[in-house]
């Protein structure tokens, strides 16, 4: 791993002392060409290197994870929070059904329980009748 380093370090130094013609022979036109990007990629890689640092690097990923995790927790919330809705909406329905249900259970069981026609139910079905004034008697 250090050899890598030191080579790649040590690239830009080697293509340019080929471009300029130090201690190297001449090389065709494609074949410059060539180095000449060569030469060009090297450079390009050791600014980059030269303009980051691990521990900012590090700092950065850091942040970006933590932008991540955040933006997966307002999109989980976002979908609780509709499911809850949703789930509300559908109770309030239910309970609309269930209080219209009631309203008419009170009001079969008042017209259920009316005088008259628990009077009706006596006097036809059960064959009661009122009772004459003799048959009354007082209890004190």
């Amino acid at each position: 791993m250090n050899k890598i380093t030191t080579l790649i370090s040590a690239f830009p130094v080697l293509i340019k002392q080929g471009r300029q013609g130090f201690g190297v022979k001449r090389v065709p036109q494609d074949d410059f060409l060539l180095l000449e990007k060569l030469y060009q990629l090297a450079e390009a890689i050791s600014y980059v290197k030269s303009q980051f640092s691990i521990k900012g690097l590090i700092i950065t990923l850091m942040l970006t994870l933590m932008i991540m995790m955040s933006a997966i927790g307002v999109v989980q919330s976002s979908h609780l929070s509709r499911q809850l809705f949703a789930e509300q909406s559908i109770l309030l329905d239910k309970n609309d059904q269930l209080q219209l249900e009631w309203a008419q259970l009170l009001l079969e069981q008042s017209a259920w329980s009316s005088p008259d026609r628990l009077e009706n139910i006596a006097t036809k079905q059960l064959e009661m009748r009122i009772p004459e004034t003799v048959d009354t008697q007082l209890v004190y």
